[in-house]
């Protein structure tokens, strides 16, 4: 189950206040919010709008995507990509198999898909 925005902010924005070594009284006085806002968006109860992240971001000095994206789920696909890459150079006649999947229709990919399950 994928968590949503709020909860990817939520997370986020602890680990930057965490780093930071500063309460969220006294990062929400220096940003110019309620306490109260910014515990809600700590808490994953609110999500800010887009001009209050990019408030967030420039305060912290990072990206908005460092706020907003969940990076553990990037990594884990990034590094699923790099495994199959490294098996795609290693074994040419696996990358011969992705190779032709690459012309396959979705129809087809689907039955292929439902064969191959059969077997693992």
């Amino acid at each position: 189950m994928s968590i949503g925005n709020k909860e990817i902010f939520a997370k986020n924005l602890k680990k930057y206040i965490l780093r930071s070594g500063k309460d969220r009284s006294e990062i929400a006085d220096e940003l110019g919010f309620p306490y109260s806002t910014l515990t809600d968006w700590v808490n994953g109860k609110k999500y800010p709008r887009i001009n209050n992240i990019e408030k967030i971001a420039a305060y912290f000095e990072v990206s908005k995507s460092d706020l907003i994206e969940d990076f553990g789920e990037i990594k884990k696909d990034n590094d699923r990509l790099a495994t199959i890459i490294v098996k795609l150079r290693i074994n040419k006649e696996l990358l011969d198999v992705v190779e032709k999947l690459l012309s396959l229709d979705k129809a087809k990919i689907e039955s292929l898909k439902r064969l191959l399950d059969t077997f693992v």
